[in-house]
């Protein structure tokens, strides 16, 4: 039997059921970053330490092995755009006239 309190085997499910469509929907919401919090990350950082800070990139560009770029796609939002989700990240790196390893020494957001 069914029954509307606060026992009741519907309300269980009810709860349990929208339980699931809110863990489903952060779930996807995972490895987004502001702007500025992306760039702070990974700015004057090696290949590695991007990679430990915000994952690997969606493709890359090693054409120009003294200019690499790295793509992120749609991990990145522009809070000043109404938090409005960017198409891509570029990540720039470029080689260190001290050590000759490719660092971080640009990153341009495209929507």
């Amino acid at each position: 039997m069914v029954t509307f309190g606060n026992n009741s085997v519907l309300a269980r499910w009810f709860g349990a059921a929208a339980l699931v469509i809110a863990m489903l929907a952060l779930g996807g919401c995972g490895d987004m970053y502001g702007r500025s919090d992306f760039s702070g990350f990974v700015m004057g950082k090696s290949e590695q330490e991007v990679v430990k800070m915000v994952g690997k990139a969606d493709t890359v560009d090693d054409s120009n092995p003294a200019r690499v770029t790295w793509t992120y796609k749609g991990r990145t939002f522009d809070f000043e755009q109404q938090n409005k989700r960017d198409a891509k990240a570029l990540v720039i790196f470029q080689r260190d006239s001290a050590d000759g390893k490719l660092k971080v020494t640009e990153v341009k957001f495209e929507s």
